[in-house]
């Protein structure tokens, strides 16, 4: 037999053979990947909650927002004005800053008093910094030509942008 060419038996006794080395190879190997899995996971959970947190927040301010929007008394329109605007941004601020000086002459001129008696507010969509939510708001309201009152519903639509560390309407529509 040559010193060339082993046996088969003894290469194969070699390939098999675990050494402490190998199996010290194969436990960093299994670590590291065992830390970078948790370290993924630990990053996505700690992302989810953070939206979901978000998500809580821009619903219970679109929930806010909205009563802002729809509570008004003529005797204190300005400050009912100032506080729409407190919580509006964007193309929102712009158009309700725009028909302010009309609202308040109908307001006042109709003597008109509307308060919040029930909302509901769910999220269409969000994310961190932006969302979409309804909001159901009823409204006993009252004024010259309804003197009792009447109790009107409304369904709006808010864009909702977070600036700085308030949510802020961007838009605002009825819908159905």
């Amino acid at each position: 037999m040559s010193s060339i060419t082993a046996p088969a038996g003894a290469v194969r006794a070699r390939a098999l053979t675990v050494t402490p080395r190998l199996v010290w190879a194969v436990v960093a190997v299994a670590l590291v990947a065992s830390l970078a899995l948790a370290a993924t996971r630990g990053r996505d959970w700690y992302a989810a909650r953070q939206t979901e947190a978000a998500n809580a927040s821009a619903v219970a301010a679109a929930r806010q927002l909205a009563i802002n929007f729809v509570t008004v008394d003529y005797a204190k329109v300005d400050a009912d004005v100032a506080r729409v605007k407190a919580g509006a941004t964007g193309e929102f601020l712009k158009s309700y800053s725009a028909s302010t000086a009309d609202l308040t002459k109908v307001l006042v001129a109709n003597k008109t008093v509307s308060t919040v008696q029930r909302t509901e507010a769910s999220l269409v969509s969000g994310d961190r910094d932006s969302a979409v939510a309804l909001v159901g708001v009823v409204a006993p309201t009252r004024n010259t030509a309804v003197p009792n009152g009447e109790t009107k519903t409304y369904r709006m639509r808010l864009d909702l942008r977070l600036v700085g560390d308030a949510w802020k309407v961007e838009n605002l529509e009825f819908v159905g």
